[in-house]
């Protein structure tokens, strides 16, 4: 396994000037998407805010520009736990701008008792990636028309304890939250991955990049890990008050993601120190299990049934 690469000490005020670009970033009314929207929106940059809850991204909007002044924020619905309601924001995204420059797909739940999604997914995975996976796609027109788009998704410590359930990805027969929580941020990062691929097949000049928070005060990744890596649990458990980050630090993946200029498409970012729990963005080391193409490929072809999605037609029309 190859060793982090040093990104030396960079932390907020790294982040470049974002004036002329345009994010789209969603669950961005609370945690780390918050946090990242006011970085952003304080750079220069218009962010779109995109939510469930419009009120709540209205007093997350109201507290940027408290914060941070004079800012660019637009506000739009969106309930990834609901494919149609994917489809029309993304129908409006494409009629009301000229381009995104940056995909930020952030929203994410988990450790919840079993639920379905309207279209009668598994909460976790439908939400965290499924509704990730539709939007992606239907964005990707808009994404080409930037110089230097880039999709920036986020998973989790939590994907070396995840499994691809292929033979009931619902987890229909036996659910647990743990289980299905790791599932889809494994799922969040073969998606990643396997993105890159995909630009790279078609010659789209689109970065792919993913990410991790650490551990963090929003993080559900170290009760997930709970069943494979309990020594990990145990360290992280005695340390965490003195290292778990706030949201303004578990962000710096994400920024860096976003806005550093060394970054590369299929790169992998999350915290440098202690088992990549805490400190600066750094390459972050990925499980052997979520490198393999051929799992990839098997849940991108289900994604895509799934959500009824095809990328090489999308990829094909840019």
């Amino acid at each position: 396994m190859a060793k982090q690469s040093p990104i030396p000490s960079w932390a907020e005020q790294h982040v470049p000037e974002q004036a002329g670009k345009i994010f789209l970033i969603t669950g961005a009314n609370s945690g780390i998407g918050f946090e990242a929207a006011k970085v952003l929106a304080a750079k220069g940059g218009k962010v779109i805010m995109a939510c469930r809850n419009l009120a709540k991204a209205e007093e997350a909007r109201d507290a940027i520009i408290g914060a941070v002044g004079a800012a660019d924020i637009d506000l739009i619905a969106l309930n990834l736990a609901d494919l149609k309601s994917v489809s029309v924001c993304a129908e409006k995204l494409n009629q009301q701008y000229e381009r995104i420059d940056v995909l930020i797909n952030n929203a994410g739940i988990g450790w919840i008792q079993r639920q379905q999604t309207v279209d009668g997914f598994e909460m976790q995975l439908g939400t965290n990636h499924l509704g990730h996976f539709a939007l992606t796609a239907q964005l990707l027109g808009l994404l080409r028309k930037s110089p230097d788009a880039r999709v920036v998704s986020t998973a989790s410590l939590a994907h070396w304890a995840g499994k691809i359930h292929f033979d009931d990805l619902q987890l229909s027969r036996k659910y647990n939250g743990a289980t299905a929580y790791c599932q889809s941020k494994l799922a969040n990062l073969l998606f990643g991955l396997e993105l890159q691929r995909q630009f790279a097949n078609h010659t789209v000049p689109i970065r792919s990049i993913i990410v991790h928070p650490g551990l963090s005060s929003t993080s559900l990744a170290n009760a997930a890990l709970a069943e494979r890596h309990a020594a990990l649990v145990k360290i992280s458990e005695r340390v965490a008050p003195f290292v778990s980050q706030a949201p303004d630090m578990g962000c710096l993946p994400t920024l860096y993601a976003a806005t550093s200029e060394q970054v590369q498409g299929g790169d992998y970012i999350g915290p440098k120190h202690l088992f990549e729990i805490f400190g600066p963005p750094a390459k972050a080391k990925i499980a052997r299990h979520a490198q393999d193409p051929r799992i990839a490929a098997q849940l991108w072809a289900v994604s895509e049934s799934l959500t009824g999605q095809n990328y090489k037609t999308a990829l094909a029309a840019i």
